[in-house]
This record gives C-alpha cells, sequence and structure tokens, in this order.
C-alpha cells in the first residue's frame, strides 16, 4: 500500500480547540495511546536509505512496519506494509536474531476523525508538539489531496507549517540539535 499523507506542525489553534471543532463537523473515530520503537538494522543505515522499520503498540494491539523510502513528492508518500503480531518481546527478540536494534521510542496521543476519503489525525507527540496527519484512505491524485488540506487549513485557520518528515526524523533532529548546543556550553 502507499500512504499519501499531509503533516502540519500547529501552532494554532491548540489541539483541544480544534478537536473542539471537529467534533461539530467531523465523524469522531478513536483516541488513541500509540508507542512506536524504532529500529535500524546493522547491514543498512536506515536514516541514509530512507526507511523504517516500526513496533506500533497502541490500544488495538501490535503492530510490525516496514515504510519504505519516501517517493519525489510534494506529498509523504511511500510504500508501507503492516502486520499484526501479538508478542512483543518476542517481535524484538526476532529483529534482534535478524540484526535489527532500537534506536528511539515515539509515545504519542491521536485523536482520529474521518471526512470522505480523509482520515484526520490530531496528535500530540511526547517531547515534540502538536500536529495533524491528512491521510488519503484511498488512491487519490495529489492534486485533490493538496486542494483538501488547503481548504482545511483555511475553514479551521490553522497556522503552522506543512512537512513531510516523520516523528522519526522531527526527533532526532530536535534531540541532534538539543546534543550538540549542550556540547557547546562550558
Amino acid at each position: 500500500m502507499i500512504e499519501k499523507e499531509v503533516k502540519i506542525v500547529v501552532e494554532q489553534p491548540p489541539i483541544n480547540q480544534l478537536k473542539e471543532l471537529l467534533d461539530r463537523d467531523l465523524k469522531f473515530l478513536n483516541i488513541e495511546h500509540q508507542e512506536d520503537i524504532y529500529f535500524n538494522f546493522i547491514y543498512r543505515n536506515f536514516k541514509m536509505s530512507d526507511e523504517a522499520v516500526r513496533i506500533r503498540i497502541n490500544d488495538k494491539g501490535i503492530e510490525l512496519t516496514y515504510k519504505g523510502p519516501k517517493f519525489n513528492s510534494s506529498l509523504k508518500a511511500r510504500e508501507e506494509i503492516t502486520i499484526s503480531v501479538n508478542d512483543l518481546d518476542k517481535t524484538i527478540h526476532f529483529l534482534d536474531r535478524l540484526g535489527f536494534y532500537p534506536v528511539i521510542t515515539i509515545k504519542k496521543t491521536r485523536i482520529n476523525y474521518l471526512d470522505d476519503s480523509f482520515l484526520i489525525s490530531l496528535d500530540l507527540v511526547d517531547n515534540l508538539g502538536q500536529f495533524i496527519e491528512i491521510e488519503a484512505i484511498h488512491e487519490i491524485e495529489d492534486e485533490k489531496i493538496h486542494t483538501y488540506v488547503n481548504d482545511f487549513i483555511r475553514k479551521y485557520k490553522i497556522r503552522g507549517k506543512l512537512t513531510t518528515k516523520s516523528y522519526l526524523e522531527l526527533l532526532i533532529e530536535k534531540n541532534e540539535k538539543n546534543s550538540s548546543s549542550n556540547s557547546n556550553t562550558y
């Protein structure tokens, strides 16, 4: 499956205010608590190859996901393969035996809504901030996705910036920036 989404780093309005607006206008799906454990591979650096392997623990269970490199697109578009697993410790042990090792864990609360062909997720990501992800749930042309996103931003008076970076990339950048600024202090 090809995942196509737009991510917005939200400045205004706060997610709790946006939730009130979306509760009136869209179909509320659920609130999820997610913990994502990202892995790297001893034989290939996923940061360099723009791939990701992740275990997601959420209210529905445990998933193992491979994310391929992003396509050259104005959207965040990439191949995504997800399988359900039922034993976290055995899955981590299995990955370890193949040469995968955990590098970072990301925790978030995700509030999901459905609007026709789009999944709208309001994300509160620990140590990172507030985000909106708008994902096409069917195969839709990029232009229609951009139109929907622009209309959504206008309608809800959202201030922020669009990014094609994953939470993993954003958190690694933040940690590297904090690490380098701390190493320059005396």
